[in-house]
């Protein structure tokens, strides 16, 4: 812009300058429209709603990130305890000339139930599905989607359906599986093939 301004007094330079910023601003506004079109948008209103609402995901979903990383740290220093504390009994039962369950020097201990207090979806789980998640470490979003599909095919297939086919439906661990068809079958809203 400088070889311009030689040949330019300083108010033609100046609208120069302005129109330049003025094509980059409708430029990246004509792009922003053709995502609208593209989204199947038709209206300016329609595309301030899609604005608003994708704000809401993203914060919604840095929520959902940042409580994941909360329970995770949270879990892991449950486990940590745990694990000391196993490790100190154990080595008060051998001071005290027990016989110590420690003898192949591996320290075993269980998982402790995850904390889904803060997760999302917990508030639409009753007090059942809130223990079974609980304890099986199942994330009540993962378990209300893997509910709503193993109901809709269920529902597909004349009410029943085959803990196989959940499987492959659900697409989590087997056992997590398991647990959630047999308590679905309890509550009569999947039957048994």
């Amino acid at each position: 812009m400088r070889r311009f301004a030689r040949f330019l007094d300083a108010e033609t330079t100046e609208k120069l300058i302005q129109s330049f910023f003025n094509e980059k601003r409708l430029i990246k506004r004509i792009k922003i429209l053709q995502t609208y079109c593209c989204l199947g948008i038709k209206t300016l209103a329609g595309g301030e709603l899609y604005e608003r609402l994708r704000e809401k995901r993203e914060k919604t979903r840095e929520r959902m990130k940042a409580s994941l990383v909360l329970i995770t740290k949270n879990n892991k220093s449950i486990a940590s305890m745990e694990q000391q504390n196993a490790t100190i009994s154990c080595t008060n039962t051998e001071l005290q000339g027990q016989q110590a369950m420690c003898s192949t020097g591996k320290t075993k201990y269980s998982l402790t139930p995850l904390n889904i207090t803060y997760s999302p979806g917990v508030e639409q789980l009753d007090h059942e599905e809130k223990q079974i998640c609980s304890v099986h470490r199942i994330l009540p979003d993962v378990y209300l989607h893997c509910k709503g599909v193993m109901i809709a095919e269920s529902r597909k297939c004349g009410g029943k359906l085959r803990l196989m086919d959940a499987r492959k439906l659900c697409r989590i661990d087997v056992n997590k599986t398991r647990k959630i068809y047999n308590h679905l079958v309890s509550k009569e809203l999947v039957q048994q093939h």
